[in-house]
């Protein structure tokens, strides 16, 4: 075994940091009446602007690549992409959360210590390089989310939304560990840097047990990116959490689990590239056609974003089936906008709603122009992102993943990708008509009284804008970042 400086800790600081902020957080929550919640959500922003620094100063003090404690963490400038995702998409969640839990009339110092602690779940995941510690992480981030999505406990949905989150992840979390196993009983090796080479040496073999393996571990990683058909959980789970957990549900553990998928992938199952690519294929297509075909008969909005969601499940494994650079950075790309124009979304459904669950159906946002004309310009700012619309983020971004896509060869997967695409302007459109075309049976106008609200708000409509308008520097960030992942297939 290699031994462990001491020294190496120091490049752990941002996680360090961030979890022991979020033990404080919850132990000051537990005191007495716990704190308010504007101070809870200070300090939890206080944390994040912190780690945000110790994560630039380890990625600077780190040379490219650096592998530490054992092999169990890597410091590459794809962790570093990661790192900077997870902490502006919890920065977001945490300012879109404090009017919503503050009406709600719960503690928020309980709250804001989980979401910090799944985040450092995420941060942990994007440095791991060992299938064991990405393991841990992943229960880290998984756990936190489990009680998070049942934090309203005093609403039935938000309890049941919890208990099913946690049954079906616990057996996903289950299968994944035993293809972990299975691959650690052929190969010797959970280290990703040993794990592609002895795989490729077991794989001549003929050794069966390899091809079950990489299945359930794979199986196990569909689930947690809710991709079809191992999506069920996903529906129950959006519409009965609190909103704010909803969105941060959509956007920073989808690309967290989408984080560790891509490196397993690229960097532990390449000799088996030919193999996965066939049931990423096909997992792909069924996320896209499914998730876009149920979304058209919801009338419920967050549960039609939930539908949405397992749909671009599908365009981003369009950028993992391409097994290229081109398909990977475009991924990156991708889910960073994603992140941040659904959190946008969810936001806005935040805005209209009252005392936890209101505001959810698309009659809520009718005459939403006349009532509330920025807030429903924004709003359609976030649908024509998610539908694929210029001039915003989420056109280029699919623009990349198809490109990608049909260059590496699966030309029928991007067809199936258009389709549905255009399917999905039918139901992302039923928003825009009720807010522009239908009148709304109040008659005075909706007063938008939460400035810190509104500003997340403006921040991610700008935001998925400015990455539609001007890519280029994101596009660059993101290829640079995909080098070290992609070194062992190119």
């Amino acid at each position: 075994m290699t031994p462990i400086a001491p020294q190496e800790f120091y490049l752990l600081l941002p996680e360090i940091m961030l979890a022991t902020s979020g033990m404080v957080l919850l132990v000051l929550g537990s005191i007495g009446r716990g704190t308010s919640n504007r101070a809870a959500a200070l300090g939890a922003l206080l944390s994040l602007a912190v780690t945000t620094i110790l994560v630039f100063w380890a990625h600077g003090e780190a040379a490219e690549g650096q592998v530490i404690l054992a092999g169990m963490f890597v410091l590459d400038n794809y962790a570093f992409f990661w790192k900077i995702v997870f902490l502006l998409a919890t920065a977001l969640t945490v300012l879109l959360s404090e009017r919503f839990i503050d009406e709600g009339g719960y503690r928020a110092g309980e709250f804001y210590s989980l979401i910090l602690l799944a985040t450092t779940g995420m941060l942990l995941m994007a440095s791991g390089f060992n299938l064991l510690s990405i393991w841990i992480s992943l229960e880290l981030m998984a756990l936190s989310s489990y009680i998070l999505a049942g934090y309203f406990k005093r609403e039935r949905r938000s309890n049941e939304a919890a208990l099913k989150y946690f049954v079906l992840g616990a057996l996903s979390s289950g299968i994944l560990l035993y293809g972990i196993s299975l691959l650690y009983g052929t190969t010797g090796t959970l280290a990703l840097e040993d794990l592609a080479q002895r795989l490729a040496l077991v794989t001549a073999e003929g050794n069966l047990l390899v091809g079950v393996g990489w299945v359930l571990l794979a199986i196990g990683l569909f689930f947690k990116v809710s991709a079809v058909p191992f999506h069920v959980w996903t529906p129950d789970v959006y519409v009965g959490a609190p909103t704010p957990v909803t969105g941060y549900l959509a956007a920073a553990s989808k690309a967290a689990s989408f984080a560790i998928l891509i490196r397993i992938f690229f960097q532990g199952l390449s000799p088996v590239v030919v193999d996965w690519q066939i049931v990423v294929a096909a997992v792909a297509a069924l996320s896209m056609i499914w998730g876009n075909i149920a979304a058209l008969t919801q009338t419920n909005v967050k549960r039609m974003l939930a539908y949405s969601s397992i749909a671009h499940a599908g365009y981003i494994l369009m950028g993992v089936l391409a097994a290229s650079e081109g398909g990977l950075w475009a991924a990156m790309f991708y889910l960073l906008a994603y992140a941040i124009f659904t959190l946008g979304a969810f936001g806005a459904v935040i805005l209209l709603e009252r005392k936890e669950y209101a505001g959810e159906t698309y009659e809520d946002y009718a005459g939403l122009a006349q009532r509330a004309p920025l807030l429903a310009a924004m709003m359609l700012i976030f649908l024509l992102a998610l539908t694929g619309i210029p001039p915003t983020g989420g056109f280029f971004g699919k623009i990349y993943l198809f490109a990608a896509v049909i260059e590496a060869g699966w030309t029928w997967v991007a067809v199936v990708g258009v389709l549905t695409s255009a399917i999905s302007l039918y139901y992302y459109m039923g928003i825009v008509v009720q807010m522009y075309l239908k009148d709304s049976e109040e008659s005075s106008t909706t007063p938008l009284r939460a400035p810190v609200l509104v500003g997340t708000l403006v921040f991610c409509a700008v935001a998925t804008v400015i990455l539609g308008i001007l890519p280029g520097f994101f596009v660059e960030f993101a290829k640079a970042s995909v080098l070290p992942v992609a070194w062992s297939m190119f």
